[in-house]
């Protein structure tokens, strides 16, 4: 069965009553609030735009369909966000950046061919996402880049070639909401990896806001006054954020995002490499962790034995699965010592004295732990 599901939320100013009638008139389904809306359809589709929702009453929007759709934007006021720097990280019908009046949206849509599966009615995914708005206004691009990861491997518009757009520092460390787009994408976290290699390392750096308040012109100091109380939003953002265009260094970030961008390939080629690595270390932790446990059943082999043949008495499906798993750690503690013929035949012996236990053999040949002529 098809579902989809919207979710709108405001964040700088809580809705007016006008606008909370215009979403009501948009579905009879839905239940708007001051701050939200939610629409889902098991049938139908949305009545008219939803980024145009979003630009009308809302701050945050999030879309999900069970066939693999997903879709985030957040609306920013103009003076809050600084263009030219998003612009690098957008690829065609997947990250956009657009300027609609007071208005920039960011709209991320990541369309899977190998579409999605269940999606859980009331989920917290867009609530779990909104600091990545907040992190956007103080120009933490990490979750441009990510998106940007995403599109490049479901992208028929982006060639293997495509060189990577800025590289943003601290992305080894994501933060929840950040590892929670990643969860939500499905994003390779090897590929994160990978692309991470080069991202630098930058403490989180307090803003010098009064000194930066006090060096603005009194003409810029009344603007911003009477911005704070004529204002139908919440201000603060934006004046951090103009704050920070203004004075905050630059020079170093540039450096950062212009260091050794690399074509998609070769993140693709290098998220490989972090995989085998990973597996292998995966595998021989593995391997260790199996070694130390069948060390510890050295000294129980006869009383395993007879639990296995307690178990087999029982002539219980389960019990039969158990005696099983026994034989198996049996199986391999005689291989770490040197002794499978020994094993082989105690096989052997427990094959012929339940040869009319068809389920309990069966299940012996599934684990392999009959050989090919018995």
């Amino acid at each position: 069965m098809e579902y989809q599901c919207y979710e709108f939320q405001a964040i700088d100013r809580p809705l007016t009553k006008a606008e909370q009638d215009y979403v009501q008139s948009l579905s009879s389904r839905v239940r708007p609030t001051a701050t939200s809306a939610v629409f889902t359809y098991s049938y139908g589709d949305f009545r008219g735009s939803p980024l145009s929702v979003l630009e009308r009453c809302f701050d945050a929007m999030l879309y999900m369909a069970n066939w693999g759709s997903y879709q985030l934007a957040f609306r920013f006021p103009e003076s809050a966000v600084n263009v030219l720097e998003l612009k690098p990280y957008c690829v065609d019908n997947i990250i956009e950046v657009l300027t609609v009046e007071k208005y920039v949206i960011l709209n991320i849509e990541i369309h899977s061919e190998e579409g999605g599966g269940w999606i859980e009615e009331n989920n917290s995914w867009l609530g779990t996402l909104l600091p990545i708005r907040q992190a956007i206004l103080q120009g933490d691009y990490r979750v441009l880049y990510l998106a940007w990861l995403q599109a490049a491997t479901v992208s028929s518009y982006l060639e293997q070639d495509a060189q990577e757009p800025p590289v943003p520092p601290n992305l080894q460390k994501l933060s929840d909401s950040l590892q929670s787009f990643a969860d939500w994408l499905e994003i390779d976290s090897d590929l994160i990896a990978a692309a991470a290699q080069i991202s630098q390392t930058q403490e989180e750096l307090k803003d010098p806001f009064e000194a930066w308040v006090k060096a603005l012109s009194d003409k810029e100091k009344t603007k911003l006054l009477v911005e704070i109380v004529t204002g139908d939003s919440a201000i603060a953002s934006q004046l951090q954020a103009r704050l920070r265009q203004k004075f905050a260094p630059t020079s170093e970030i540039l450096s950062i995002s212009d260091a050794d961008r690399r074509r998609f390939a070769e993140l693709v080629a290098l998220a490989e490499t972090q995989r085998s690595e990973r597996q292998a270390n995966e595998k021989a932790t593995a391997a260790a962790k199996r070694h130390q446990y069948l060390e510890t059943l050295k000294p129980q082999q006869a009383q395993i034995w007879e639990t296995i043949d307690g178990l087999i008495a029982r002539k219980q499906a389960q019990s039969y699965q158990q005696a099983i798993q026994h034989l198996i750690d049996l199986r391999d503690l005689a291989e770490l010592e040197g002794k499978p013929a020994i094993f082989q035949d105690r096989v052997r012996q427990l094959q012929a004295n339940y040869s009319n236990r068809s389920g309990l053999i069966r299940r012996m040949r599934e684990a392999k732990l009959l050989r090919r002529k018995n």
